[in-house]
């Protein structure tokens, strides 16, 4: 006669109650700090729902252009051969084990759960309100985000409903002119040590700070001209912009691309769109605008110059029709 089960379904219970409590246990929070990179992404409202959408779409894209993360599997999920979660296998185990092993299991799993799986994507608190950061494990996210951006645009397809802008973050210091110059300096050699090229410069701030803005923006200008003195500044239409976004008591740096025609990296409004033209359509059309206006600022003036004409002909003929008048009536009366 088997022995009632008693014991086992005791066991069972017991890991069924861990794993629920372990369930609820609030996550630590990360927050944002100097020297990390990833995406800034604002919302209107539901920040939650705008992390989620964030995780989405960076994880769809990113896999598509660098495969998918193979560093999702935490280390306390582990599986045997059989599919059974190990940890369940250990609280069965557990009362046959002799002391020394289930000290060693447990040192296992403290060493497992200790180590830290690098996440692909992972959110930080900004300290800002409707204000979200993605840190990321990328060397540099500006493709990726570039590579969202040119699909929404070709697409067409609104791919969030609260997130709005998605701009990619190279460079992340503390809130002062001297670590912003020197943050900037380290990216800018990448994008501006090249041929000459026109360019912006995007100040944002959430909080109220002790930054001149215009001072700060000539030296971030003068450290672009160092780079290459024929960069010309273009407020309407740059191929590059530089862009800056003070927050609480940190400072987001990045350079990135047609930051204008993408509609500022709105992802609603880019979906929206009827064309997103680059720069050089921008610059050609521009071009076809400044020669129809000057075409028709000298038929303007031909028009003026003709009325004039017209005009004085006109002044000219009735003072000689006047005179002829005045002349005729004079011989009159003399006869």
């Amino acid at each position: 006669m088997a022995p009632p089960p008693a014991k086992r379904r005791k066991v069972q219970i017991q890991y069924r109650d861990n794993k629920r409590k372990k369930s609820y246990k609030a996550h630590k929070k990360q927050f944002l700090e100097s020297g990390q990179r990833g995406f800034l992404a604002t919302c209107n409202s539901n920040e939650w729902d705008c992390v989620k959408e964030c995780y989405n779409i960076l994880n769809q894209y990113a896999d598509e252009l660098y495969g998918a993360d193979e560093g999702e599997i935490k280390p306390d999920c582990k599986k045997d051969d059989k599919g059974h979660d190990s940890n369940a296998a250990v609280e069965e185990e557990g009362s046959t084990d002799d002391g020394n092993d289930i000290a060693d299991d447990l040192q296992t799993q403290i060493k497992a759960t200790k180590e830290k799986v690098k996440r692909r994507f992972q959110v930080v608190e900004t300290g800002v309100s409707n204000c979200v950061f993605i840190k990321t494990v990328l060397e540099n996210p500006v493709p990726l985000a570039i590579h969202i951006i040119e699909d929404i645009a070709k697409t067409k397809k609104q791919a969030s409903r609260y997130l709005t802008r998605l701009i990619p973050i190279q460079a992340v210091c503390s809130v002062t002119k001297e670590s912003i110059v020197k943050a900037a300096a380290r990216i800018c050699d990448k994008y501006f040590q090249t041929e000459p090229t026109t360019f912006s410069i995007v100040y944002n701030k959430s909080y109220k700070h002790n930054i001149d803005r215009e001072n700060l923006i000539k030296e971030l200008a003068t450290l672009i001209h160092a780079k290459n003195a024929d960069h010309k500044v273009d407020l309407k239409h740059p191929k590059k912009t530089f862009f800056i976004q003070l927050l609480k008591n940190l400072c987001c740096l990045s350079i990135v691309d047609n930051y204008v025609g993408y509609k500022k990296y709105n992802l609603i409004e880019l979906a929206r769109a009827e064309e997103c033209p680059d720069n050089t359509d921008t610059e050609a059309k521009d071009g076809k605008e400044a020669a129809n206006d000057d075409e028709k600022i000298k038929a303007k003036i031909a028009e003026k110059v003709e009325e004039t004409i017209v005009y004085k002909e006109k002044k000219r003929l009735a003072e000689t029709e006047g005179s002829n008048a005045k002349k005729a009536i004079k011989i009159s009366k003399d006869s």
